[in-house]
């Protein structure tokens, strides 16, 4: 399996199961008429696109809104091959995040668990110098929708995933956030010697001891040498033998002028930077939706307007002298880049079987048991094999309404994310394309009041399979009794029952899990103390004993003795039992088992939003019609 983008998660970004909580920052009150995210060509050469900001940005400060994840669950299993050898087509690999990086616990969904993450978790680039934003965990909820509504499990729980300023970020700047140096490391092959945040300090030496620097400050006072400098400097950075320090030097004589003079880092601090004019003509505004709580009854989350949209849309077009505007129906709600997957059979998951002589699970291909999440956030068509899945900025939250909706989706005009020579392609001819190359716009239909929900319409065969599954329906057996772990998480009060007055351990779909560190085991420290927490996570085999402690002016609390499952030498199906005292409650946490959460559900509803037959390529129709 391929290195997905991972992060260091910091004790600010640990959100975990809480309801959807609300944070607020110095840029929370600028005007909501500005647009202060923009989408345009990145500054990093051949990139593709990037995020940039608009507004001066402190520390701390909160970019943008929080966005949801998408576990994506047992991948190579379920298409018997290795994504990582290209045994079947999966470009969401340049994209998706390491589970722990995601979510909060969204590691324990399966057997191995990735995280597909819309918008800042899948548009901003990584520069090792200029990282200037991090991104938290998930926090995990349902919206209000329980498990014996027919909505359970057809949308993610994973959301407010929110981004951070980490450093001073300047209007016009582009957002960076860490993929991991792994992710390069692995990458090699066809993205060459990216340079790594090691490789800047060894490129300003490599200036000094060759003595390039002295020496090219003097030819830049004699304007008849320019052509000699710039000769001298791209021998330097075409040098045949590559490595990362090399490719961190400035790439042309301008911007190795300014490295001389003010160092490389202000010198890419520069160059990562574009005017806010030449953002609002050539940019493609991205914050204009927010997420919240459907008002569509068992619709989960929904998108709503941020500012007022317009239906139509102002245009400035310079014809010889002279300036014009013009007017066009549906303006800008969000763009969505989009990335594809030939062969929708991806998506399928299968039962497993049990080899009876070497006891290892391979799938059953004869069982189909349903399809990935990821499907109810793609775009299909009912001919073709093709599934189109948008990453643009809170575009996942987009409803449904068949009857009025107030937006719909268009093939973008924007040759920055979207080559209309692709619709032309037959579906084979993707299989190849480890690149995205198609965006739809999301534009609209009617004038759009603020904090209005945007809706389009999904289809008349999406609908039908919704009115279908609502017909279907069968809420899960004990659903009334159910207890989701993010409720229990929240109630910090009251005591955890004992092994020896439950010995269920609560219920067969939750499990315990306790903070302890690795390192305290390895010391043979058995008694909790405070340096545990935002350590390891060891399952709970047992709460032993729980201890009640008063303390005058203090609301009383619990300590327990528990029983953790401690993996001997790395070994994950080998266990001993390691007892730990005075553990506190808030270091204990519930979550789902294996296979039991709410996308797990039997019977969630699954199904792709339909692309209109009208603007649906003939080109694409690889299957027999109505064969889904």
């Amino acid at each position: 399996m391929p290195f997905l983008r991972s992060i260091k998660v910091s004790a600010l970004s640990i959100l975990c199961f809480s309801a959807s909580a609300s944070s607020s920052s110095a840029n929370d009150n600028v005007d909501t008429k500005k647009c202060k995210l923009y989408l345009a060509k990145s500054t990093i050469p051949n990139a593709g696109l990037g995020v940039f900001t608009s507004i001066n940005l402190s520390p701390n400060d909160s970019i943008g809104n929080g966005d949801p994840a998408i576990p994506i669950v047992d991948l190579d299993f379920h298409n018997d091959g290795s994504s990582a050898a290209e045994d079947y087509h999966w470009l969401l690999d340049e994209y998706n995040w390491k589970a722990t990086a995601a979510g909060y616990f969204m590691d324990l969904e399966a057997e191995k668990t990735s995280a597909h993450v819309t918008g800042m978790g899948a548009l901003p680039n990584c520069h090792m110098r200029l990282k200037n934003i991090v991104e938290s965990v998930n926090e995990y909820d349902t919206a209000g929708v329980t498990r014996g509504e027919p909505g359970i499990g057809a949308f993610t729980a994973y959301h407010n995933r929110k981004t951070f300023a980490i450093k001073p970020i300047g209007a016009g700047q582009e957002l960076f956030v860490d993929y991991g140096k792994q992710w390069f490391l692995t990458r090699e092959s066809y993205m060459g010697l990216v340079p790594l945040a090691e490789s800047y300090p060894i490129a300003t030496k490599f200036l000094d001891y060759f003595h390039l620097k002295d020496f090219l400050q003097k030819l830049m006072f004699s304007p008849e040498s320019e052509q000699l400098m710039s000769d001298l400097w791209e021998l330097i950075v075409s040098f045949p033998y590559k490595s990362r320090p090399q490719s961190a030097l400035p790439k042309n004589l301008t911007a190795a002028k300014k490295a001389i003079e003010k160092g490389i880092y202000q010198t890419e601090l520069w160059q990562s930077t574009r005017s806010l004019e030449e953002l609002e003509r050539d940019g493609k505004c991205i914050d204009n939706l927010r997420p919240g709580n459907s008002t569509i009854l068992g619709a989960g989350r929904g998108a709503f307007a941020a500012r007022f949209l317009p239906k139509l849309s102002m245009v400035r077009v310079q014809i010889s002298e002279f300036d014009y505007s013009l007017f066009l129906e549906g303006s800008l709600v969000a763009p969505a880049p989009l990335l594809h997957i030939p062969d929708r059979d991806v998506l399928n998951m299968y039962a497993d079987k049990i080899d009876p002589f070497t006891h290892e699970e391979y799938r059953d291909s004869s069982k189909l048991i349903g399809r990935q999440l990821l499907l109810n956030y793609c775009f299909g068509h009912r001919s073709s094999s093709m599934l189109l899945c948008p990453y643009g900025f809170q575009t996942a939250f987009i409803n449904h309404n068949g009857i009025s909706p107030n937006a719909k989706i268009i093939w973008s005009t924007d040759s920055m994310y979207h080559n209309s020579s692709f619709l032309e392609q037959p579906v084979k001819h993707f299989d190849n394309l480890w690149n995205p190359v198609l965006g739809f716009d999301y534009v609209a239909l009617r004038d759009i009041q603020e904090g209005e929900e945007i809706t389009i319409n999904y289809g008349a065969q999406w609908e039908q399979a919704w009115t279908s599954h609502l017909q279907s329906w069968v809420p899960p057996k004990g659903y009334e009794r159910f207890i989701p772990p993010q409720e229990l998480n929240a109630d910090r009060t009251s005591p955890l029952r004992t092994y020896h007055e439950d010995k269920t351990m609560y219920t067969d779909h939750i499990d315990l899990y306790c903070e302890f560190s690795n390192n305290s085991i390895e010391k043979k420290k058995r008694v909790w103390d405070e340096e545990e927490f935002n350590t390891n996570d060891h399952k709970v085999y047992r709460i032993l004993e729980r201890t009640k402690i008063h303390e005058e002016g203090e609301p009383d609390y619990y300590l327990y003795n528990v029983d953790l499952l401690v993996e001997i030498d790395g070994d994950v199906e080998h266990f001993m039992l390691y007892t730990v005292t005075n553990v506190p409650r808030d270091a204990i946490s519930f979550y789902y088992k294996h296979y039991h959460s709410d996308m797990f559900v039997k019977g969630a509803f699954r199904h792709e939003m339909m692309i209109p037959d009208d603007i649906f390529p003939s080109a694409w129709q690889n299957l027999i019609k109505n064969k889904f």
